[in-house]
């Protein structure tokens, strides 16, 4: 038996010690989840004794922490746009700036207007923005499309987690398959990270997110450029397009759809202030 306040200093040591970033909120997220109590509630309880029981799994997933592994893997789960989504693995874990790609998606009043409108995620992962959308405005239609199975896998799991019927979930490389002229809109959150900036990011990153959902070529672009067009032949006149990018990336997808025929393209900053969303439409 171990008094939680022990427990919770020894995790938060080793972590640090393992060069984990916020090793004490890191540890107190892990225990408040282990113990399935709210974190703050850890402060009113540091006397009380973890038997081996509450122990044996916090050690493990200590250990799975301090080897680089994220947090959100560790802890199975996370949140976005206010709903919890199953994350592993075989997605990339959900961001809070692809919260606001889905915002800017939901205030698109134009895109709205009709009865049925028809969306494509593209790139779809663990299905969060597909699923986010399709929570708030049901009476849509939805595509979600990944090249990955894996990631496909995991996106239907969390569509039967929040029971979201009206998406149809399929494997495939971008928009093959999807008829000309079809969409309403396109939404997608492709790899942008180029190739030789992937060995540079942080550990927890490089080693254990898919690298496919990450690295963008040579400039980062590769997989953009290649839906941008597929994007162009998909969407309905007047058909919106929604991307995330990175933040050196605005000016070349200006351009790049610029020169496609897209019209209004715009780039949004994210609440950092960094070029983080671009929208444009097909003319009418």
């Amino acid at each position: 038996m171990k008094r939680l306040l022990e427990v919770l200093q020894a995790s938060a040591d080793y972590l640090a010690g393992k060069g984990v970033d916020h090793p004490r909120l890191t540890a107190e997220q892990l225990m408040s989840h282990v113990l399935r109590c709210p974190r703050l509630q850890l402060y009113l309880r540091f006397e009380v004794s973890l038997d081996e029981s509450q122990l044996a799994p916090l050690r493990l997933a200590i250990k799975r922490l301090g080897a680089g592994e994220p947090l959100q893997y560790v802890l199975g789960d996370t949140e976005f746009m206010g709903h919890r989504f199953k994350v592993d693995p075989r997605a990339l874990i959900p961001r809070p700036e692809t919260e606001e790609l889905v915002d800017r998606v939901l205030n698109c009043t134009s895109l709205w207007a009709g009865p049925s409108p028809v969306l494509a995620d593209v790139g779809t992962g663990s299905g969060c923005i597909v699923i986010s959308l399709a929570l708030a405005r049901p009476e849509a239609r939805y595509l979600a499309i990944d090249a990955s199975p894996a990631a496909i896998e995991l996106a239907g799991e969390n569509a039967a987690l929040h029971k979201t019927v009206s998406i149809d979930f399929r494997v495939g490389d971008l928009l093959t398959g999807v008829a000309d002229g079809s969409l309403d809109a396109v939404i997608a959150n492709l790899p942008y990270i180029p190739t030789h900036d992937c060995t540079t990011l942080p550990r927890h990153i490089r080693e254990h997110e898919p690298l496919s959902a990450l690295d963008g070529g040579e400039d980062g672009l590769s997989v953009i450029r290649r839906l941008a067009s597929a994007a162009w032949a998909g969407l309905k006149p007047r058909g919106h397009l929604f991307l995330e990018i990175g933040f050196d990336q605005g000016g070349r997808v200006v351009k790049c759809l610029e020169n496609l025929g897209f019209e209004a393209v715009v780039v949004h900053p994210d609440l950092g202030g960094r070029d983080r969303m671009v929208e444009a439409h097909k003319p009418g």
